[in-house]
């Protein structure tokens, strides 16, 4: 690890006084505050997987899920947005007429991004997109969009050579989209996660990247399977989100009284049994999904092709990792018993914040049945797996 990348894996830290400050505002104003972002981006949380010519750091994804997982310790929507602004990785998939588009200003582009597919019907010179993109997290702040869209002709989707559906990531200025605002929910309140509109926008040739060649910029980062930089950074959050669950426990429990009058709750042979489990069975959820990442980092590294058992274990290291810390955060709630039910107890957030990030699909547990297909010897069912 380098220097670099050390002071990356302190930036939560460095940053906790401002978003300790912001968290009441975040919750109020179902976002994070420009101040908080602009800061955020200010320091580098959102340009880690961008190519070091268009101003990025160009971070092992290893190092970047650590500190996703940094920010999830300290608050879930922050790290929710962090995550998924880190779209910088377009520079290296795009021409260098497409990125002197977006990277044109003095200020660093904040980007968002939604992985449903939308219609993408070819036009003279480009593309006429159409979609209605649902729970894309940031949007209210971010000055690009990148989405997926199936490239329609003759009303079906187009085919590629290998008999797939040809599917690219599209990249839209914030005036080409309308944004909904549903973002009603219990959990995550300030990951400003509304629906987004799109009818008929012209996206030019030089904002579509394909996913099925090569990247343009051939360095360790990009030369593995580019999805892979996007899918396990919400496994790494809600583990810190987890880790905290615990860590807010335990203070509690040194002074909470047991309604038995036996003392407090640390003294109970079965906290301590609960507290040990968690803590042991999040601690290698962690290390897996690390390890995982660590492989394809390694692969990209050595010039070696990502294979499809690596990409399998990567998605079986997320599903994992999403199962213990549900299983963490349920037990977590259940032993801070009514003082979990209060707003201002840390463990009311962290447990409505977890359990709305572990409701991605990404942690969806059918994912196991693909890696599964994997192990014996079959393709995976879903797209981008």
């Amino acid at each position: 690890m380098n220097m670099n990348e050390a002071s990356l894996i302190d930036l939560p830290t460095e940053l906790a006084p401002s978003i300790e400050a912001a968290v009441e505002g975040m919750e109020a104003g179902r976002g994070l505050p420009r101040k908080l972002l602009h800061e955020l981006r200010d320091k580098g949380a959102f340009r880690m997987l961008t190519p070091r010519e268009l101003g990025g750091s160009e971070t092992s994804l290893k190092t970047v899920l650590q500190v996703y997982e940094g920010f999830g310790r300290l608050d879930a929507s922050v790290a929710w947005v962090v995550w998924n602004a880190n779209f910088g990785f377009i520079g290296a998939l795009l021409g260098e007429e497409g990125n002197a588009r977006i990277w044109a200003g003095d200020d660093e582009p904040v980007f968002s991004n939604s992985g449903a597919p939308g219609t993408a019907i070819p036009s003279d010179g480009g593309y006429r997109l159409s979609g209605n993109w649902k729970i894309v997290s940031g949007i209210k702040n971010a000055d690009w969009l990148t989405v997926i869209g199936v490239i329609v002709e003759n009303g079906s989707p187009r085919l590629t050579d290998a008999g797939s559906p040809d599917v690219r990531l599209f990249v839209l200025h914030r005036d080409q989209l309308s944004i909904k605002a549903t973002w009603n929910v219990s959990g995550m309140v300030g990951s400003d996660s509304n629906d987004v509109l799109v009818n008929d926008a012209f996206v030019p040739e030089e904002l579509v990247a394909r996913m099925d060649v090569p990247a343009r910029i051939q360095r360790p980062l990009y030369q593995g399977f580019m999805p892979a930089l996007v899918l396990p950074g919400c496994s790494a959050v809600v583990l810190g989100v987890a880790q905290t669950a615990i860590e807010e426990t335990v203070a509690l429990a040194l002074s909470k009284k047991m309604s038995n009058g036996g003392g407090t709750l640390s003294e109970s042979a079965r906290a301590q049994a609960v507290i040990a489990r968690s803590e042991a069975s999040l601690h290698a959820a962690r290390l897996l999904l690390l390890s995982a990442a660590e492989a394809l980092d390694t692969a990209g590294e050595n010039g070696d092709p990502v294979t499809i058992e690596q990409r399998a274990a990567l998605r079986s290291a997320m599903s994992h990792a999403a199962q213990v810390s549900r299983q963490v955060l349920v037990e977590m709630y259940e032993l801070g018993s009514s003082s979990s039910l209060y707003r201002g107890n840390p463990l009311e957030r962290l447990f409505r914040d977890g359990m709305v990030a572990l409701q991605h699909a990404n942690h969806s547990a059918v994912l196991f049945e693909d890696a599964g297909r994997v192990r014996f010897g079959n393709a995976p069912d879903r797209l981008l797996f």
